[in-house]
């Protein structure tokens, strides 16, 4: 597996595909497998990086520093100087959207275009998630934690399905694979406090808002909706693309076809 070094802190990515690039950043539980079932409609017209940041996934894990956005933030930025990559479309989600985001500010001379669900905030409904996600998880171990989020992100219709149990089975084997239950109050504690309306107003890249309209996290929850609204307002030349019967941050599993092509459309608009 390809690796990166910085101060001994190994981190990985992966690289597949050909064009221009193209970064994805999933949630702090799926990680890079949150692309799985997308990954072959994007490799076809862009160079894919896969990546995970310290402390989780297949980046090292026994790692004694704090856990921040900005230290992942830097983790990415490290990975692009070692492949010698100056200019990226950056595709974040779920909790990996606040690492997009700060990253799309801190060095936007480095972005093309940033493609994000609009979780730049964790208000107090994320946080209660957040703090739900950890009692479950240390309580009641990998498996009952991803049956929680399978249902809080897939699409209605889903959550009590038979392509909703084969998500939540795929989610349970790539949490044991991707974080440890000790290092689980650590990471929920990084997302419940952080708050990126500064930077949105920084951002000037061409900028997709991407999400599901169903379920918990879709579009159609007002709670959702009116963060679609703060983000367009504080980031005034972002768009909005929604997929039709797909949950909020579950687009790329429920229809990856179908999100991998509003994806291709944005970026060779530009």
């Amino acid at each position: 597996m390809p690796y990166v070094e910085d101060n001994g802190v190994k981190l990985w990515y992966e690289i597949e595909g050909n064009g221009e690039p193209l970064v994805l950043t999933g949630g702090f539980a799926c990680l890079h497998n949150q692309w799985d079932w997308i990954l072959d409609f994007l490799k076809t017209d862009f160079t894919v990086i896969n990546w995970n940041y310290r402390g989780a996934g297949l980046s090292d894990r026994f790692w004694g520093g704090g856990y921040s956005l900005d230290c992942w933030v830097d983790d990415l930025e490290f990975i692009l100087n070692s492949l010698k990559i100056e200019k990226v479309n950056l595709w974040g989600t779920s909790t990996g959207s606040p690492i997009t985001i700060r990253y799309t500010a801190k060095y936007q001379n480095r972005v093309k275009s940033m493609i994000t669900y609009p979780m730049f905030k964790a208000d107090v409904a994320f946080r209660k998630a957040f703090q739900m996600f950890r009692d479950i998880g240390e309580n009641f171990g990998h498996v009952a934690l991803a049956r929680f989020t399978s249902w809080i992100g897939s699409a209605t219709h889903n959550q009590f399905s038979d392509d909703g149990n084969k998500l939540a089975i795929h989610e349970a084997e790539v949490f044991k694979a991707n974080f440890s239950l000790e290092s689980l109050a650590k990471t929920v504690e990084t997302f419940s406090h952080f708050d990126l309306t500064s930077e949105l107003e920084k951002i000037t890249v061409p900028t997709l808002i991407l999400l599901g309209e169903s379920g918990l996290l879709g579009s159609n929850m007002p709670s959702v909706s009116q963060l679609i609204n703060e983000f367009r307002m504080h980031c005034k030349q972002s768009q909005l693309v929604t997929i039709k019967d797909t949950g909020g941050t579950y687009c790329m599993y429920e229809k990856p076809k179908e999100t991998a092509a509003e994806v291709k459309k944005f970026i060779k608009s530009l």
